[in-house]
């Protein structure tokens, strides 16, 4: 990461499937070196992008430059880059050896320099004594690390990576997650994946790009786009959250009234008349269980009505009433320590008083016309 120009631009990207709109108006800058992800739901766009960037689908406006170069109208085979699927795409009927050389034969290099770069690789992804078997022959998680070394074969400059981890277990997916990104930092190829688990984002990324119905909603650190989210989908996208319906106080600056309760917000400048509409939200873990005489302050007395044993932690989910309803309940969930659970009586019903830190507030003002 540095200040040098982008390895990678995509300038103004369109993208149209006859009236249906795929991408709108994209622009990213990629840094040599950088691990990139695109982060969102299915049919967000994210893989349309990837499939632009790589070639295999045509924009229907803007520029893609790799290294200064303009790509845009480059064929796939042009390009200068490795890709790695989701279905791993290995060819059944080729050994790992020939699954992993494919792209260097086409090269038409010397057979011994061929040979020397398959047993690199296959050193590199921690397959070695493997490249004589078949692909149905080994794990999923073998044959990505295939499809990975197969990806790096001809050194390219910007490593793609579509979903690569989406069909294995949750155990070896998290084993892979660390091998990657130890790879990527090793060789320094500039890299992008295209992901919609923020689990993945979080623990690999450089940087993420949030992503929802064709449009880039945040760029950020991973830190960044987790502590200070953009809009209430990235908020509620990345990571759980709580959102809290609330209305602008006329008891000083930075305060909201949530169910009868008056929340100061720290830093929060707002220039809303009181009695607007806003919906403060904060995380499970960001809550706290005031103790007895505390005097915290932004105190939220709510009722117990589930509490669930989840491993580190004990999950609660607690409720208020609303302030415009008292008939209707405001659901948030507390994250409680496992150590911590026996100081409080936790019985279904309780009444439980909880500390919503202002630090950690985040304050969105609801779109005109929008209704809590």
């Amino acid at each position: 990461m540095n200040d040098l120009a982008p390895y990678l631009q995509l300038q103004h990207i369109h993208k149209r499937f006859g009236k249906t709109i795929a991408l709108e108006d994209i622009s990213l800058d990629v840094q040599a070196g950088e691990f990139l992800f695109l982060l969102g739901p299915s049919g967000c766009g994210k893989t349309t992008l990837l499939r632009i960037i790589a070639g295999l689908e045509e924009p229907t406006s803007g520029r893609i430059l790799q290294a200064g170069r303009d790509v845009t109208q480059l064929p796939a085979s042009h390009r200068d880059f490795g890709i790695v699927f989701q279905s791993y795409a290995l060819f059944p009927n080729l050994t790992v050896a020939d699954n992993i050389a494919y792209g260097l034969k086409n090269q038409k290099l010397p057979k011994v320099q061929i040979a020397a770069r398959v047993q690199e690789l296959l050193h590199l992804v921690g397959l070695q004594g493997l490249d004589r078997r078949y692909p149905a022959q080994l794990s999923g998680g073998q044959q990505q690390r295939v499809a990975l070394a197969r990806a790096l074969a001809l050194s390219p400059g910007l490593l793609l990576l579509d979903e690569p981890l989406s069909a294995l277990d949750a155990r070896v997916r998290a084993n892979l997650r660390g091998e990657i990104t130890a790879l990527q930092r090793r060789l320094g190829v500039t890299a992008i994946m295209v992901s919609h688990d923020q689990d993945e984002a979080l623990t690999m990324a450089d940087r993420i790009v949030v992503m929802d119905h064709g449009h880039i909603v945040q760029i950020g650190s991973p830190l960044e786009v987790y502590q200070h989210p953009a809009t209430p989908f990235v908020a509620d996208f990345v990571g759980q959250m709580n959102f809290l319906p609330g209305l602008v106080s006329s008891e000083g600056i930075g305060v909201v009234r949530t169910g009868p309760f008056a929340l100061r917000v720290q830093g929060w400048q707002n220039h809303l008349p009181p009695g607007s509409e806003v919906m403060l939200a904060v995380r499970p873990e960001e809550l706290r269980i005031e103790r007895e005489h505390a005097g915290l302050g932004n105190v939220l007395w709510t009722e117990v009505r589930l509490v669930e044993f989840m491993g580190p932690h004990y999950r609660l989910l607690l409720r208020y009433r609303h302030h415009a309803d008292p008939q209707r309940a405001i659901h948030l969930v507390l994250h409680l320590p496992r150590h911590a659970v026996t100081q409080y009586d936790l019985h279904i019903g309780a009444a439980l008083p909880v500390h919503a830190p202002a630090d950690a507030l985040r304050v969105f003002r609801l779109p005109e016309g929008a209704s809590q």
